[in-house]
């Protein structure tokens, strides 16, 4: 017999930036994409700086989380021993954040079969965003006129069997096609982390727009209803994220470091822009990977599991 969590976790791993995000960056501007692989095509210096965009966004995840877990919003399902404390609440503070929707909790005194599944409401699970508080409803506890006590399953200072599902995260996609101006709505390819309400903007360069899903969106749909009509026209496969600026600004420093290493180096500009020397690409890469490392400090994880 195998026995194995089946946790799931990181299944909506996708890249932070876009390939034109990443060209017409200021901060890649002296950067030579024509030759990322020596006489390859057009097409084959693309798949190249495709890759590295996906190895980047690793790369700021594993610093901000370590091992495991990722920034873009994903579900997972996690599994731990927990205690109520003496108010009856179990507190889960699980790896990843910020929370967005627990979706799923069971409790038991077992492993497997013996546990059981938690109807969630508002008025029995409260979430902050590193943390969220189940406490026992009355299928779950003893109700004596309108005092309402732990039941045997859910004694406190007891240890407990418990599994979770959760969603975690920036909301991340790109459009699944292309939208004209005054649109109001887009089509994306993902609607993990989305709600009614969401801000999120559609990094396009020069048309980069914030957007409001509408409170009339369902929640599941990858059609997003809008507060308010497009302004700009947008190709398909543009970034559609709730990600803060500064963690796309990472993954691009990345991004030319990891070019720099392979020998493109660059320029020093002096204050009026001309040229006066030749940098050394390693020590190049080493300040765009500081310059990256910089940008993410605020996002490690400092909560961890109780």
């Amino acid at each position: 017999m195998v026995i194995a969590s089946y946790n799931l976790a990181e299944n909506n791993r996708v890249p932070y930036v876009t390939i034109d995000e990443v060209k017409f960056s200021a901060t890649a501007s002296g950067i030579d994409f024509t030759n990322l692989i020596e006489n390859g095509s057009r097409a084959v210096q693309e798949r190249a700086l495709s890759e590295l965009i996906v190895r980047a966004s690793v790369k700021a995840d594993n610093y901000v989380f370590g091992a495991l877990g990722t920034l873009c919003a994903t579900e997972i399902t996690e599994t731990g021993r927990y205690r109520a404390n003496r108010s009856g609440q179990i507190i889960i503070q699980p790896y990843q954040w910020p929370i967005m929707e627990v979706r799923s909790f069971s409790i038991g005194y077992g492993p497997g079969d013996g546990l059981n599944s938690v109807p969630l409401t508002s008025s029995n699970c409260w979430i902050e965003r590193f943390q969220f508080l189940v406490t026992p409803t009355y299928s779950t506890g003893i109700q004596i006129g309108s005092l309402s006590l732990a039941g045997g399953q859910w004694a406190t200072g007891r240890e407990q069997f418990v599994e979770y599902a959760y969603v975690a995260g920036f909301s991340n996609t790109f459009l699944a096609a292309p939208v004209t101006a005054g649109a109001t709505s887009i089509s994306v390819k993902s609607a993990t982390g989305i709600y009614p309400g969401s801000i999120m903007t559609i990094w396009d360069g020069m048309n980069d727009e914030t957007i409001t899903v509408s409170l009339s969106y369902n929640g599941s749909s990858t059609t997003l209803p809008l507060s308010a009509p497009l302004v700009s026209n947008h190709a398909g496969n543009v970034n559609v994220s709730a990600l803060p600026a500064t963690v796309k600004q990472a993954v691009i420093h990345f991004v030319v470091a990891m070019i720099k290493q392979r020998g493109q180096g660059g320029l020093v500009l002096n204050e009026i822009g001309e040229p006066v020397a030749a940098s050394g690409s390693t020590v190049t890469s080493m300040a765009d990977e500081a310059q990256a490392y910089d940008l993410l400090d605020d996002f490690q994880q400092i909560w961890g599991r109780a």
